[in-house]
Formats: structure tokens, C-alpha cells, sequence
């Protein structure tokens, strides 16, 4: 399985035996996802401000994603950083409601929909950011876009759900909110955005995700499992 949240609901829930159960982590490419552009010509890519405090989440816009949370934590954090820019990448049924929640609230300046973002975008997007942002509120079970985010040098922030803390905690404890409500999720992005707390830097996050997530590390522990001797 890929983290120990995952794990321990098969124990609990299933009775499978520890014994049976193998946590082996999630693996990203990291030449696919790597820090090869400066922040201002990933931004001239995809047209994006070059003068704003940018957070980016690809999601698929369904309920348990958070996206309503998030976007009402982006009111709460606009009154300290105007400027505040959030892309929400993908597409899904709550689209028509999500961007009504949008006008309702008056944040038209602050948020943009991009809709499906092909996958060699996705690279160029995360380093357009400043931060990228998982606002998950059930059903995470590892948090692949973590792992892509920071393999590209840009932190990645989540909520305490299923196995993403498993992902980022070891690394910087501060990317993970207090809980998955929208006033954590606003909390933690004002410290960050205002300089309340330091961000981790390109190099770290790039190096952490190298050393622990490279998918061609990753791939020879799943093959061990699966090809091992099975007990009689």
C-alpha cells in the first residue's frame, strides 16, 4: 500500500495482518517533474501575473477535493495579501457551482479556473507558483501532486488526511494545516504568504523529493514484494 493510513485501514477495517502488509510510498519521474525554469518564464508560459502571490492546485473539481474550502479560505487570506492569485486546474461536476461560490464572494481577481491542464503543463505550472496547495477533505490516500510539486522545487501545503502528511511532515511539518477546515487552510496560508513562516527553499524540496520519492527507487521495492516467495 502507499502510506501507512491506507495500511491501517486494511488492518482495522479488513483484519488483514500487518505481516501481509507492505508500505511501499508513491514514486514521481523526476525528469518529467523538475525545476528547469525560473518562476518568471514558467509564468510567461501559461500567461500567468508575474506580480502576484500565485497558489496552484490541479484537482478534479468533486466535493471530497476541498475546493470549495480552499476558496473560501482565499477570502480570508485576501485581506492580508490582496494580491493573492489561485489556479485551480481540471475539471469536474462541482465546476458550475464552484465558480458561482467565486462570484458570490467577489474573489473574480483571485481565482482562475483553467480547466483540463495537459500533462506537460503540469511541470511548468508548478513552478509558476509560489505554493501549491491540497486542500483534500477525505479519501487522499498518498498525494501524488505533492510529490510532483516538490520534485519541480515549490512547497507543497495539505490538509492532515490520509496518507499526505505521510509525504510532507518528515520534510517540513509546517506545509501540513491543523485540520481540514477552511480557517486551518487560511491560517497556515497567511503565515506563509506574509512571511510569518519561512517556505522551504527550491533546492530543499527538490532535493527531499530526489532522495526519497525517485520513481526508478520506488519501482524495485514494488517488484521485490511482488515477486517474493508466497507463504503455503
Amino acid at each position: 500500500v502507499l502510506s501507512k493510513a491506507f495500511g491501517t485501514i486494511l488492518h482495522e477495517t479488513y483484519r488483514v495482518p500487518w505481516s501481509k502488509i507492505h508500505i511501499i510510498p508513491g514514486g514521481v519521474d523526476i525528469s518529467h517533474f523538475q525545476p528547469n525554469l525560473n518562476r518568471q518564464d514558467a509564468r510567461s508560459q501559461l500567461n500567468w501575473p508575474q506580480d502576484r502571490l500565485i497558489l496552484f492546485t490541479p484537482r478534479r473539481l468533486v466535493h471530497r477535493m476541498g475546493l470549495d474550502k480552499l476558496i473560501t479560505a482565499v477570502l480570508q487570506v485576501k485581506k492580508h495579501v490582496p494580491e493573492l492569485w489561485l489556479a485551480i486546474a481540471g475539471k469536474g461536476p462541482l465546476r458550475e457551482t464552484l465558480e458561482q461560490q467565486v462570484r458570490d464572494l467577489s474573489l473574480e481577481d483571485n481565482v482562475k479556473f483553467l480547466g483540463f491542464l495537459p500533462d506537460e503543463d503540469l511541470p511548468v505550472a508548478y513552478q509558476a507558483a509560489n505554493l501549491t496547495v491540497m486542500p483534500s477533505q477525505s479519501l487522499e490516500g498518498f498525494g501524488l501532486v505533492l510529490l510532483e510539486s516538490l520534485a519541480c522545487g515549490t512547497p507543497a501545503l495539505c490538509t492532515p488526511v490520509g496518507g499526505m502528511p505521510e509525504v510532507v511532515e518528515p520534510f517540513y511539518p509546517a506545509l501540513v494545516t491543523q485540520s481540514a477546515d477552511e480557517n486551518a487552510i487560511a491560517e497556515r496560508l497567511i503565515d506563509f504568504l506574509t512571511g510569518r513562516l519561512e517556505l522551504p527553499s527550491r533546492e530543499a524540496c527538490r532535493e527531499y523529493a530526489v532522495n526519497n520519492f525517485d520513481w526508478t527507487a520506488i519501482a524495485p521495492r514494488v517488484r521485490e514484494v511482488l515477486l517474493a516467495p508466497k507463504e503455503a
